[in-house]
């Protein structure tokens, strides 16, 4: 049944004046979820507010918490620069000391090989005549100028120089390099010289190396008589 114009116009005139008769077609014509959702929006906004609020101040404490612990970490950084550069100095002070002791027992070696010249000769049936001198080795050197400067210092520097005979009188040369563990640098020394020693004297010259021990290349050479070893016993460097 079509309403009047009248009619129409009567209820208008109610839903502008009447709050409560408003308030009742709201409820007739909307469901109760739509006639409540602005009291649920505006709960909504005031918990989003109350989290953005919480959450600005969570990300407060963190920035001052991320400033405390860069500040703590800046200062364990220069703590830990400074062991380090007091480290880089133990370092050094260490490596030195190491060199130092490595010249020193070295020379140690040195003095003990040269108290066993008896006993080195005898690897070789040997018997002794006279410990070379640096003169006596650049004299002998000196006709071979082909030989490169560095060999030739090596040559001259050479541990332990031997001149001995055999039983038959023949003159025989010994060179003998020392170290505390004999590596690979004492064999191609000791073995370069001797080849020295034969080419300049046209008489027998041999390879031998002092220690109180070997590495494992150098042990096999010597197991094969490339060289031959005299072994110092610790007891040997003790001083007299």
């Amino acid at each position: 049944m079509e309403t009047s114009m009248a009619t129409q116009e009567e209820f208008l005139r109610l839903l502008d004046r009447d709050p409560e008769f408003r308030q009742q077609v709201r409820r007739y014509i909307l469901s109760a979820e739509l006639i409540e959702l602005p009291e649920h929006f505006a709960a909504f906004v005031s918990s989003v507010n109350e989290f953005i609020t919480e959450q600005r101040e969570t990300n407060a404490r963190q920035r001052e918490f991320n400033t405390r612990v860069d500040e703590r970490l800046d200062r364990i950084d220069r703590r830990l620069d400074g062991i380090d550069g007091r480290l880089d100095g133990m370092d050094g002070r260490l490596k030195t000391l190491t060199d130092d002791m490595g010249i020193l027992k070295g020379n140690v070696v040195s003095r003990a090989t040269r108290d066993h010249v008896d006993s080195i000769l005898s690897l070789l049936d040997l018997e002794y005549v006279n410990i070379l001198h640096r003169r006596d080795l650049v004299a002998m050197l000196g006709r071979a100028t082909d030989i490169p400067i560095g060999h030739r210092q090596s040559f001259y520097r050479a541990d332990l120089m031997l001149q001995a005979v055999d039983a038959d009188g023949t003159t025989h040369y010994v060179e003998t390099e020392a170290s505390y563990t004999d590596d690979r640098r004492d064999t191609d020394r000791a073995q370069r010289n001797a080849e020295f020693l034969q080419r300049c004297t046209g008489c027998p010259a041999h390879a031998v190396i002092s220690s109180v021990k070997n590495n494992h290349e150098v042990q096999s050479l010597v197991d094969k008589g490339t060289v031959r070893w005299y072994q110092l016993m610790d007891k040997d460097l003790n001083p007299e």
